[in-house]
């Protein structure tokens, strides 16, 4: 009997629906397991019901922005990887070698998939 590694799970908190879901789709052939919400508060409680291996946030949201997600999810988690994405020249987090990446939209979908591969430790 071989155990199955279980795929990454990526929360997408992302209020535009067409990108969040080419964005899952796009994941989701590459193996991962996708949960999409719309906002900070969204990703927070998906996160309580499966954790996540690694937080995918656009910053402007309705409800909870993704500067409140992201220091909300640092505190549950400190060492969980997460790649930031925005459209807007608003305060952004730094950069974290191994930890945080920022995407500025539009870019393309295999960069995303590199930063996220480049997060995520080895076998995951």
């Amino acid at each position: 009997m071989t155990t199955m590694t279980p795929k990454p799970h990526i929360i997408l908190a992302d209020d535009e629906d067409l990108v969040a879901m080419t964005i899952a789709l796009m994941l989701e052939d590459y193996g991962f397991r996708v949960t999409v919400t719309r906002n900070g508060q969204e990703a927070l409680h998906a996160d309580g019901e499966d954790p996540a291996s690694l937080l995918l946030t656009d910053m402007r949201m309705p409800v909870m922005d993704g500067t409140v997600l992201v220091k909300l999810m640092r505190q549950r988690h400190p060492r969980l990887p997460i790649v930031v994405m925005t459209g807007y020249s608003e305060a952004i987090p730094d950069e974290e070698a191994g930890r945080l990446s920022v995407l500025r939209k539009p870019f393309p979908l295999d960069v995303l998939h590199q930063r996220i591969r480049a997060l995520l430790p080895e076998g995951v």
